[in-house]
C-alpha cells in the first residue's frame, strides 16, 4: 500500500501496526514537543489526536491551531504540541479505512 513497513498490517506508526502495550509517545502533562509525521506511503494520511497542535510551515513559523493535519504522500509535517490534556489519547489516521487497517497508536500525557 505504498511504503513499506516492519508493521503486520496494512499501516503502521514507526514500523508498528494497531495499538502497542507502549505508548507512541509518554508525555508529561504540560510537556511542549515537536512531532515529525513522516509519510512514507503513495496516500495522504489524515493525521489527528486529543490535543490541538500549531503545524509548522516550510519557512519554521508556526500556523494555525489544529486537532488534525494531512501529511502528504511522501511528504512529512512537523508540529508543535502542549500535552496538557492528561490521559491516554488515541493517535490515528482520521481516514477510517487507514485506522481499520491500523493505523493508530496512543499518546499518553500524565
Amino acid at each position: 500500500m505504498g511504503g513499506r513497513h516492519g508493521g503486520d498490517n496494512i499501516w503502521a506508526f514507526n514500523n508498528k501496526s494497531d495499538l502497542q502495550t507502549d505508548p507512541f509517545g509518554p508525555f508529561k502533562n504540560g510537556e511542549t514537543v515537536q512531532i515529525t509525521f513522516a509519510n512514507d506511503t503513495s496516500f495522504p494520511h489524515a493525521i489527528l489526536h486529543g490535543h490541538h497542535f500549531y503545524a509548522i510551515d516550510g519557512n519554521g513559523a508556526l500556523g494555525n491551531l489544529r486537532d488534525t493535519t494531512l501529511v502528504n504522500a511522501g511528504a512529512s509535517r512537523d508540529i508543535i504540541c502542549v500535552f496538557d490534556n492528561s490521559g491516554s489519547w488515541l493517535l490515528h489516521c482520521h481516514m477510517l479505512t487507514h485506522a481499520t487497517g491500523c493505523m493508530h497508536t496512543w499518546v499518553n500525557a500524565a
